[in-house]
């Protein structure tokens, strides 16, 4: 896939970024890109003389982006024509990663991320800048940097919620910090889903405080890891916190 990625972008003749995700589509025979209300983040579909791709209005522009060079990964894979393929929350199919890896290389080219990832500390303010320059969001931006840093590294995506068990006693719960997901490049021990991080720093940047600081993050993991350096910030109106952490 990400050769197929690399040849696309030569196809496309991609000096530098931001990617110009409708041109890489057209070459995959999508001419048709609508933004239409739906309840899937993307939907790649046949249509008069080629394909469409419909994007959901209520998605800012830089997802909408990822979206279509998600959508435009499935035209590299074979069966795609025989029907409908939907990008959504469900189930992350071997399909649906390959996907998304085709939009990662496709929207933040590794050609052009890496060099400009490496003359900046690897932080979120250093996202922030990558995040402009590729016109991409802060969280496709920071799975990018965690998987092309040098060292290991992990993205934290936590939210202030209730975890499943207590479903339906929300009224006795009170809410925590929890993760939702996490994205890891090298060595580190397994984190549980849904774990409480209401311990460590991290509940400070649910507060609005910008973290960057070397703390502890063992509340999460299977097996305590000592000192790390954690950059850490709320973002978005649902108030998730993104955390970049790496050994210190």
């Amino acid at each position: 896939m990400r050769l197929l990625c690399e040849e696309l972008l030569e196809q496309g003749e991609v000096e530098e970024p931001p990617t110009p995700v409708k041109m890489l589509a057209s070459l995959r025979g999508i001419n048709d890109i609508q933004v239409i209300d739906q309840p899937f983040a993307g939907v790649l579909a046949p249509s008069e003389g080629g394909l469409a791709v419909m994007v959901r209005r209520a998605d800012g522009r830089e997802r909408q982006r990822f979206t279509i060079c998600h959508e435009s990964g499935h035209t590299l894979l074979p069966g795609f024509r025989q029907q409908r393929q939907y990008r959504c929350n469900g189930e992350r199919t071997w399909l649906e990663r390959m996907c998304d890896i085709a939009a990662s290389e496709l929207l933040l080219p590794k050609r052009f991320f890496e060099p400009r990832l490496k003359e900046g500390d690897f932080d979120l303010k250093t996202v922030e800048e990558l995040s402009g320059v590729f016109d991409a969001s802060i969280e496709a931006s920071a799975r990018r940097a965690v998987s092309l840093h040098e060292e290991p590294a992990l993205l934290l995506v936590l939210s202030d919620r209730h975890k499943p068990s207590e479903k339906g006693r929300e009224a006795d719960c009170p809410t925590k910090l929890r993760l939702d997901y996490r994205v890891g490049h090298g060595e580190w021990p397994f984190m549980p889903q849904h774990k409480s991080a209401s311990e460590s720093g991290l509940s400070r940047a649910l507060a609005g405080e910008l973290i960057d600081e070397t703390g502890s993050i063992d509340e999460l993991c299977s097996d305590d890891i000592g000192p790390v350096h954690i950059s850490a910030k709320r973002y978005g109106r649902d108030g998730r916190v993104l955390a970049l952490v790496r050994r210190a």
